[in-house]
């Protein structure tokens, strides 16, 4: 039996697997890809690592100094792999693993779960019409454009004013698109100021705030869009509609923590952040079950959700050697407070506890 198996190959998983494998732990690190390093293989803009490495990395150089220590510590990994089931005991955790050498299983005292997140679909908002070829999801773009070196349009709707959505627009812009229109339901972006500026100011790419897409138009290819313009409750407004020529349209209207594998296995679920409930070392309420990064909660940097890496390398330790009834203390989100994640500590020392939290505005 193993220390710990990590479930995720991403910029968290890889940051736990490193960590625990520094303190001398015997570590497993299984990830679905053919290579390590998550979404940040795809993300070539700059702006990774400035708070845990000190200066602004492009994704694969913040993935290659994670690889780095990986490798260094020794790390097993197991690429190409499919979780087929996990299975959770008092004193072990069973994880069934299926790649190219076949099924695999390996009992864990402990598991990481550092699964990340998706993206959220064009259903999910509610936007009808066809289903033509040229409806992508913000995150395929990005692969398509820094991987593969496609272009996926000339004239392209992005649906969704966050970050991806304007990271996306520059690349689009840089890689040659003829148009490009953004549209978003809020009065405002909803991304970083940096973004804003660097994005789509400095570029000059259209956007347009309190507009959506009502219905995609066209065939067998996106032959256009119908916009409608909302008000401040996102209710489309009578008359306003508006068919918009375009050849693609982009999604890129949020991100959701795939938790559905710890849900099943009996993890609490927050229905606010939709991730699991943790406490200050990131513990689920299985014990020995832990979860990190975009799987807790959607995080604005990278830094952030790795630093959630740290925390669970320390709780895995101390679960390993824990002994003992332990207490928890509930944490409640307060009046301008969406969300907090931890949501329950131990505090069983006077160790500091890091809170991240969404404002309800």
């Amino acid at each position: 039996m193993i220390d710990t198996v990590v479930i995720g190959g991403g910029p968290s998983g890889l940051a736990a697997a490193a960590r625990l494998a520094e303190t001398g732990l015997n570590v497993v690190l299984v990830e679905k890809e053919d290579e390590l390093g998550g979404i940040l293989m795809q993300c070539i803009h700059d702006g990774f690592g400035t708070k845990i490495f000190g200066e602004a990395l492009s994704g694969p150089e913040f993935a290659s100094e994670l690889i780095g220590k990986v490798e260094k510590y020794g790390v097993n990994t197991i690429l190409g792999a499919y979780v087929h089931s996990v299975k959770v005991k008092p004193d072990s955790k069973k994880v069934v693993i299926v790649s190219s050498e076949g099924v695999q299983r390996i009992e864990a005292k402990t598991i990481v779960f550092a699964l990340g997140c998706r993206e959220r679909h064009r259903f999910e908002i509610m936007v009808g019409g066809t289903r033509p070829a040229g409806v992508y999801n913000a995150g395929l773009v990005q692969r398509l454009i820094n991987i593969y070196g496609i272009l996926p349009g000339r004239n392209i709707v992005i649906v969704g004013g966050g970050d991806v959505g304007m990271i996306v627009a520059r690349h689009l812009y840089l890689e040659g698109a003829e148009s490009i229109l953004i549209v978003y339901p809020e009065e405002f972006f909803a991304g970083l100021p940096r973004n804003i500026q660097q994005c789509i100011l400095d570029f000059g790419i259209e956007y347009r705030p309190r507009t959506i897409v009502k219905e995609i138009l066209g065939r067998r290819r996106v032959e256009g869009v119908v916009l409608a313009k909302v008000d401040e409750k996102w209710n489309p407004i009578p008359g306003t509609e508006e068919v918009y020529p375009c050849d693609t349209v982009v999604f890129s209207v949020g991100l959701v923590p795939q938790s559905k594998m710890l849900e099943e296995i009996g993890a609490r679920i927050d229905p606010l952040t939709g991730g699991p409930e943790v406490n200050e070392y990131y513990e689920t309420t299985i014990p020995g079950v832990f979860a990190v990064g975009n799987l807790v909660q959607v995080f604005d940097y990278v830094d952030d959700a790795v630093e959630t890496a740290g925390m669970a390398a320390v709780g895995v330790s101390r679960y390993l050697g824990r002994r003992g009834k332990r207490r928890h203390i509930r944490v409640e989100a307060g009046s301008g407070v969406r969300s907090v994640v931890p949501q329950r500590i131990e505090w069983d020392d006077d160790s500091p506890v890091t809170f991240f939290f969404r404002p309800s505005t």
